[in-house]
């Protein structure tokens, strides 16, 4: 998605408590992948010049509360998260070891 296609139907992601999600640009990043994952197109919008000032990500109106679900379940996935994510990867390479 370009920031120019129509910027007036992008919406900043909020939290759930309806504040727009503040994050530093990794964060930022590894959240629009997330969201592009699940389908959801997201623009990261910051200051480059100033590293200091929060990023935030914007998506299409129609799509804000689905992305503040996605970024909301991902969260609480936290590590344990991860974690399982990295012990199936294990697993799938001893899989692939013995085969």
């Amino acid at each position: 998605m370009n920031p120019s296609d129509d910027p007036q139907d992008l919406v900043p992601v909020q939290e759930e408590d309806g504040k727009p999600i503040e994050l530093t640009e990794m964060e930022a990043t590894e959240l629009q992948n997330l969201l592009s994952a699940s389908g959801i197109e997201a623009v990261i919008s910051g200051a480059e010049m100033l590293p200091n000032l929060p990023y935030r990500l914007q998506v299409p109106a129609d799509q804000a509360a689905e992305a503040t679900r996605v970024i909301a379940a991902a969260r609480a996935a936290g590590s344990a998260g991860a974690e399982e994510a990295e012990r199936a990867g294990e697993d799938a390479g001893d899989s692939a070891a013995g085969a």
